[in-house]
Order: structure tokens, then C-alpha cells, then sequence
């Protein structure tokens, strides 16, 4: 069965500020929801976009394309990098997508997680992303003996917590998203997670 038979198909364009333009984003996912049968009146209702800064981890699009997309939908996106900031990031918005029974479409040539290669892809960005996982812990526990060497104790958190954010936090966790999740995805520690989700 043809790609142009699977449901509905969306597009996803994201830049890391608002300088920078979607215009070949735009332009590549554009051609491609025409390909698979987009009428050109309804392209941009069926693209999703984020600017996000290196300081936040906030997409309200990417968020919106979520609660929209169904199973045997197919997301498009430029590159796999739209999906996050980092290999991990790539790969927890890729699984939670597949979850949904949601298939994502790179139209950057070499980037497909179907067949022997997808595979062979797919273990690839898992080494990277267990890379960047101990790199995290690595810093952390730098950073912590340094303070402690200095005899500094760890400054408490700033807690990010908007309205917005605690609402964001409920909807996310009723549609079944871990707290891992949810602390990444909105830029807040765990202990903001769970304030939000007790709040009345």
C-alpha cells in the first residue's frame, strides 16, 4: 500500500531561532505533501513549526502535531535533526511517534528507518544517544565534585513553572507520556513535574 493511502499526511519544520527563515523547509515539504496528495489550498493547515532557542525545550507545535496525528498518519520533516536538539531527543520523538502507530517520512536522502538500513541507522543513533546520556551524567558529577571542592553547596533550582507550563505538564501526562518526558520536553525539573501534576 502507497504512502498516499495511509491516512493523513503532515509536515514538521523547525529553526533554533527566530532569525533564522523555514523557507527550504517550507520548499521540501511543501513538494512532498503535494506528492502525496495534499491539495495545495490545505499545505500550510498540515504543517506544524517550532522556533526554539538553545534555552528551551518548549514545542507547542510539535506538541499540537502530536494530539492531531493519528495511526497510519505520516509526519514529514526536512531532516531527522527537526525532530530534537539532540540524538536523544531525535530518537524519543521518533519512538513516541511510532507508539502512536505514526510513521515519520526524512525527505534528507539516507535518512530512512525502514529496511536493513533504517536498522543499521537506527543502532547507530542509539550509540550516540547512550553517548550523550553518560556525557550528561559525566558533567553532573563534575560539576558536583568541583562544588564540592570548593566547599560550594548546589544551588537550588529556579522552578520554570508557568500556568502554561502546568497545564501543558496535565495534558501531557493524560496522554500517557512519562515524567522523563514531560521534564525534557518542557524545560523543568522533575520535582516542577510533579508539583504541577498535584496542583488542583
Amino acid at each position: 500500500m502507497s504512502d498516499e493511502q495511509q491516512g493523513y499526511v503532515w509536515g514538521y519544520r523547525r529553526v533554533s531561532s527566530v532569525q533564522q527563515s523555514y523557507a527550504r523547509q517550507t520548499e521540501d515539504l511543501t513538494a512532498a505533501l503535494l506528492k502525496r496528495g495534499v491539495p495545495a489550498d490545505d499545505i500550510e493547515d498540515h504543517i506544524f513549526e517550532d522556533k526554539m532557542s538553545g534555552k528551551t525545550m518548549d514545542r507547542p507545535g510539535l506538541t499540537a502535531l502530536l494530539r492531531r496525528a493519528r495511526r497510519g498518519d505520516i509526519v514529514c520533516v526536512s531532516s531527522l535533526d527537526r525532530l530534537g536538539r539532540t540524538v536523544l531527543g531525535v530518537l524519543q520523538t521518533f519512538e513516541d511517534l511510532e507508539k502512536k502507530g505514526i510513521r515519520v517520512r526524512s525527505l534528507k536522502e539516507g535518512e530512512e528507518f525502514e529496511g536493513i538500513t533504517g536498522t543499521l541507522l537506527r543502532n547507530i543513533m542509539l550509540s550516540v544517544a547512550q553517548w550523550e546520556r553518560e556525557m550528561i551524567k559525566e558533567r553532573a558529577a563534575e560539576g558536583r565534585a568541583a562544588r564540592a571542592a570548593n566547599g560550594e553547596r548546589k544551588p537550588r533550582a529556579k522552578t520554570a513553572l508557568t500556568p502554561e507550563k502546568v497545564a501543558a505538564a496535565k495534558t501531557l501526562r493524560a496522554e500517557g507520556k512519562t515524567i522523563a518526558w514531560i521534564t525534557s520536553s518542557l524545560g523543568v525539573s522533575r520535582a516542577s513535574v510533579y508539583r504541577a501534576l498535584e496542583s488542583a
